[in-house]
């Protein structure tokens, strides 16, 4: 299908970030931490919206666009995290958006240094910090594949 569904509202420091930083929930598995730290807020927001209601087009639309734009900001030497995690309603009304907000993501220069683990199925996947290094658990190939 060819609906093209989403639009994005960029925020920055300049136009709101503080009202998308108010109403995120960042680090759920780091919550002695209160994310972001002082100082470490992501440079700016993209608000991803949706014009129809979200089924699973929508949702492949949603990812196949996250992605793609967490590999331009990478190439371009930045970091992103998507945030799913946010009061929908409150987003939706602070920034006068007509469409119903799915997602957001986060840009801007990483303030720690982030390694991928690898771990095989059944480990946990729950991220952690340890000496100033954020884990990532990823599966290895040979768990990927079936």
């Amino acid at each position: 299908m060819n609906r093209q569904p989403l639009r994005f509202h960029l925020v920055t420091r300049d136009s709101g970030s503080d009202k998308v930083l108010a109403n995120i929930r960042m680090g759920a598995a780091l919550p002695e931490l209160h994310l972001p730290l002082p100082g470490t807020a992501p440079e700016a927001f993209i608000i991803v919206c949706s014009t129809v209601p979200e089924d699973r087009y929508v949702d492949i639309d949603l990812g196949i666009s996250l992605q793609s734009m967490l590999l331009k900001a990478t190439s371009e030497g930045l970091n992103g995290l998507i945030i799913c995690a946010f009061d929908k309603t409150v987003i939706k009304e602070s920034f006068g958006l007509v469409c119903e907000p799915l997602a957001i993501l986060a840009v801007g220069k990483g303030a720690e240094s982030i390694f991928l683990r690898p771990i095989h199925s059944g480990e946990s996947h729950a991220y952690y910090r340890k000496d100033g290094i954020h884990y990532v658990p990823k599966l290895t190939l040979d768990d990927l594949l079936i």
